[in-house]
């Protein structure tokens, strides 16, 4: 007996060993809806959040299924909690459901290479209370009654080492609906078209700063009312000066009589050009924007403007019918100075009025002719002006003017000057093989003719007096 007694306990110790651990009551997560008013009015926004009792290291859940009755409340946005900020999620809604999914990302990219398990470690782990998520809903206009929220598919939580932990749904809720006016003055959603908010948006944070460039002298605001009746003012926001400047956004509840302000410190730049502003030409130069001196000159023809380069919202002066633009740039080498930019070609060419000719949208400049480049033939030195610009090239007996331009691409050669069309055009030298072979031709033909005419001449002189002969023919002597 002792001895099937000790085999029986032998075997149920093995079987303990072999059979699954029961998941322990500590990994068990409760799962809550909490409501951050109880009795809300008609067409305020109600923030509905789901509780976990715990987070022992999950790494995704869902897609977690909550209710609510669509006749009475309309979805609006969710957000997860601030203790899990690593997760991304994905929501759908779909009649009077939430679905809710979400993963961390971040366990995903660093926690779980190669199977390792030490990956569990970096996934979050709290024993404490904590915010899953926050939906936002709005009540309807013709809503009344209750509310009710609950949780009707928890879905499956996941932890880092791959196990699913058990989940249990504590309680459901159902909000008033107020009959009376709303004195919610908060807001649901403030944000800037044109820059970013310091700190993040919080309907309970009332006070921000932000900063745009310069050349925003007017920007955008969109204020959502928690309350849909609420009503929104928005002052300050236009006609923006350089420096500081305070905008002031006032919210009136639907009572008329509740009131609260939001405050924008909004800082314009000084300097047209933004921060860390810098672009690369075509061979890989690199280049940062400066703003134009004060006392800067632009030529002729150029108005200054505003141009978009690799991104950047950046001080340009453009003429009418050209691609290129003037910047004023810093190579990292050379002083800051004015350079030629070609959009089209990524261009960057240092701008000198005495050498650039910029004529119909094209642009050339002027350059000394390389050694190895033949002048064209029966060309002198010579200069000419144009524009009041004097010109040195070349000039032939027939009065034509050339000299050497580049265009922006880096091709060079000869051109000549149009006195009509008071512009520069490739010279292309005259090839006169075919007017001397002409001209030869010409003269042999003339020649021959010369010679047929003498030929004929002759033969009219021998005919005649061959003719006058027999006419008159001598005496013979006897």
């Amino acid at each position: 007996m002792r001895r099937i007694a000790a085999f029986i306990l032998l075997l149920a110790i093995h079987m303990t060993v072999l059979l699954p651990v029961p998941v322990q009551a500590d990994d068990l997560i409760n799962l809550s809806v909490r409501a951050n008013n109880t009795e809300p009015g008609v067409g305020d926004t109600l923030q509905v959040s789901i509780i976990a009792d715990n987070f022992p290291g999950i790494v995704s859940f869902g897609p977690m299924k909550i209710h609510f009755d669509a006749s009475l409340a309309e979805y609006v946005s969710v957000e997860l909690g601030n203790d899990i900020s690593s997760f991304v999620y994905n929501v759908t809604n779909d009649e009077s459901y939430v679905n809710i999914s979400a993963i961390d990302q971040y366990y995903q990219e660093t926690g779980n290479e190669d199977g390792q398990t030490e990956g569990a470690q970096s996934a979050f782990n709290t024993d404490t209370s904590m915010v899953l998520c926050t939906i936002s809903f709005r009540v309807r206009q013709d809503a009344s009654g209750q509310i009710p929220f609950w949780i009707e598919d928890p879905g499956e939580f996941i932890a880092a080492g791959g196990t699913s932990v058990s989940t249990a749904v504590d309680n459901s809720i159902s909000v008033t609906i107020s009959n009376k006016a709303s004195n919610d003055a908060s807001l649901v959603d403030l944000r800037l078209n044109e820059a970013e908010l310091t700190p993040p948006f919080s309907n309970d944070i009332t006070e921000y700063t932000a900063t745009v460039e310069r050349s925003v002298t007017d920007v955008g605001v969109t204020a959502t009312p928690s309350n849909l009746w609420a009503g929104v003012i928005i002052n300050g926001n236009n006609n923006l000066q350089i420096g500081d400047n305070m905008l002031t956004i006032i919210v009136t509840a639907q009572d008329k009589v509740t009131q609260n302000e939001y405050h924008i410190r909004l800082t314009r730049k000084e300097s047209y050009v933004p921060e860390n502003a810098v672009f690369a030409d075509s061979v890989g130069n690199s280049f940062t924007f400066l703003d134009f001196p004060k006392d800067f000159e632009a030529p002729e023809g150029f108005v200054q403007k505003i141009r978009n380069v690799n991104d950047f919202a950046v001080p340009a002066y453009v003429r009418e019918g050209f691609v290129s633009v003037l910047l004023y740039l810093y190579d990292g080498e050379n002083p800051p100075g004015l350079y030629l930019y070609n959009d089209e070609l990524k261009t960057v060419i240092p701008y000198n009025s005495e050498l650039v000719v910029m004529q119909k949208s094209n642009v050339f400049i002027r350059t000394a002719v390389p050694e190895d480049v033949v002048i064209p033939k029966d060309f002198r030195e010579d200069v000419k002006t144009v524009g009041g610009v004097e010109y040195k090239g070349y000039r032939d007996a027939e009065d034509r003017f050339v000299c050497y331009l580049a265009d922006e691409s880096g091709n060079a050669g000869f051109y000549s000057y149009d006195d009509v069309d008071n512009m520069f055009i490739r010279y292309v030298p005259v090839d006169r093989t075919a007017q001397k072979a002409y001209s030869a031709l010409l003269t042999v033909f003339m020649i021959i003719t010369a010679l047929e005419a003498l030929f004929l001449v002759v033969i009219v002189i021998i005919v005649h007096r061959v003719l006058s002969h027999r006419k008159n023919p001598k005496p013979r002597r006897v």
